[in-house]
């Protein structure tokens, strides 16, 4: 292999210390608070750490992204004993991953049964996972992140990431505690995994982007592009992350949010461009799960990180009419809005307005000065009797009353009749009365990306490999379905299928090699 290397740089990569769920769990900022506003939530700080690159060298695998799946990806290749070579777009490393929460939905760990959870097993895992997506996702791709997130979950721990039995949650709407956050959230997952690249035979650049991959007379793909610079190599691995930051490709493969209009904005790094798909359709790969991800709702005053909306709220359709429990799951909340036509309304009185205070979940937008200033502003609709609120929000005047009438008297008996609420039931009988406008429209992942294999082979339209490429992490597109299955189902895929793909690159290639 010959390896033209003249793009190579040193870098000086930047810690990020802020506020964006893992996609989703809450991020810090330096004070200890959640960090609520700015650009995507984020605080950045720079931290001076020199990646050093040697030139002219031939490797066996080179991947292209150092989020959680380059990472884990590059690792797991240097431990099979191949030569690694890391391309990362951004000025630092981690991508998105930096910024999450960095929680891992397994099932059968170690921690698990420290926490009580027992018995729980990968076929449990498998049959909630495609009973809940309508079996609408590739069982046998599915099935190797339930068999490997333990093992994997293992794998990480022992790396050095801390999960504690207090970390350890029911994630999403399934019933058996799954979720596991990490000591440090995805930036100190990130760090480890790193300080372990740093130590093996994997060298990086930052600052260089792929332009394109290389193949050989046979199809095989055996390097990469940076403009006019190439580099060979046995196998490539793409963990170019999703394309959320991409309003093109959002159009494209994502209807559902680029439907949202200026109300979107997307949690990750500016460097979420699509790469994986643009790099794998060059090469013929087949591309999957369009239409999917995870929208958070949000009633769009600013780009502030929500995951739930208050319990004391209720949620109308435009017929008035209440649709679901308003402390539904943030994993399927926005899709129950968007089987409402894309938007609902958030309808409260005065008392609630009065009372309401800062929560981790809700995070600021539902305070009661906040609400007050929207009203002000007119951004919030405010108005002395319902049947005016009705009017200026466009829904039906009949069933708002009727929805009102029958969950106040609901308040007084305790019980929810119509959805079952089991927290937050309130009246609405104090004017004035509020409702805003509320939009799924925060894009947390991106699900569409390339067909892979069960072993992350990356497949063409034929369902046939193509040779010397994988793919990790959000660049998949046959994982996901159009219900998540809750928090750590993003980031746990990228471990797993990283080191996954790690390990096959770097087999794949040592045996080119004889």
């Amino acid at each position: 292999m010959i390896a033209s290397m003249r793009f190579l740089h040193s870098a000086s990569p930047g810690r990020n210390d802020g506020g964006v769920p893992d996609r989703l769990g809450y991020g810090r900022n330096d004070s200890g608070r959640p960090a609520t506003s700015g650009s995507a939530g984020m605080m950045v700080a720079r931290a001076e750490i020199a990646y050093i690159v040697r030139m002219n060298r031939d490797y066996d695998v080179i991947v292209i992204g150092s989020g959680a799946a380059g990472l884990a990806a590059a690792v797991a290749a240097a431990d099979e004993g191949a030569s690694v070579l890391i391309v990362e777009g951004d000025k630092q490393v981690g991508g998105s991953s930096r910024l999450s929460g960095g929680h891992f939905y397994a099932a059968g760990t170690s921690v698990q049964v420290e926490a009580g959870v027992i018995g729980d097993t990968p076929d449990a895992m498998f049959e909630h996972y495609m009973t809940l997506n309508q079996w609408l996702v590739d069982p046998a791709v599915v099935r190797r992140y339930c068999d490997q997130s333990a093992p994997t979950f293992e794998w990480v721990k022992n790396l050095g990431v801390k999960f504690s039995k207090e970390g350890v949650y029911r994630s999403g709407v399934g019933s058996t505690p799954r979720g596991h956050q990490p000591e440090g959230g995805g930036e100190q997952v990130v760090n480890i995994l790193d300080g372990h690249r740093s130590h093996k035979d994997v060298d990086i650049v930052l600052n260089s982007r792929v332009s394109a991959l290389l193949t050989d007379e046979d199809g095989r793909v055996n390097g990469i592009s940076i403009g006019d610079d190439q580099a060979t190599c046995g196998a490539v691995i793409m963990a170019t992350g999703g394309f959320g930051a991409n309003p093109e490709m959002i159009e494209k493969y994502y209807p559902q949010a680029s439907a949202t209009g200026d109300w979107r904005w997307y949690i990750g790094t500016e460097g979420a461009q699509g790469d994986g798909i643009t790099l794998g359709e060059s090469v013929g790969a087949a591309v999957d799960g369009h239409d999917r991800g995870l929208l958070l709702v949000t009633p769009g005053f600013g780009r502030d990180l929500e995951v739930l909306l208050p319990g004391w709220l209720i949620l109308v359709n435009k017929e008035g009419r209440r649709f679901t429990d308003e402390s539904a799951p943030y994993t399927v909340l926005g899709g129950l809005i968007q089987n409402e036509g894309g938007h609902a309304f958030a309808v409260f009185d005065e008392t609630a307005r009065t009372a309401a205070k800062p929560s981790p979940i809700s995070q600021a937008n539902w305070v009661s000065d906040v609400l007050h200033q929207k009203a002000e502003e007119g951004r919030i609709y405010r108005e002395e009797t319902l049947e005016d609120l009705a009017a200026a929000m466009q829904v039906d005047v009949g069933g708002l009353l009727g929805t009102i009438e029958r969950y106040n008297n609901d308040v007084v008996s305790g019980a929810d009749t119509a959805f079952f609420k089991a927290n937050g039931l309130q009246s609405v009988t104090r004017a004035p009365f509020y409702g805003v406008e509320i939009r799924p429209a925060i894009v947390c992942w991106t699900g569409t990306g390339v067909r892979v294999s069960a072993d992350t082979a990356v497949m063409n339209k034929q369902e046939k490999a193509i040779p010397g490429l994988y793919a990790a992490g959000e660049t998949i597109g046959n994982l996901h379905g159009d219900r998540y299955i809750g928090g750590g189902g993003s980031f746990g895929p990228c471990l797993v299928f990283g080191k996954i793909a790690g390990e096959n690159a770097a087999r794949y290639a040592r045996a080119l090699n004889g």
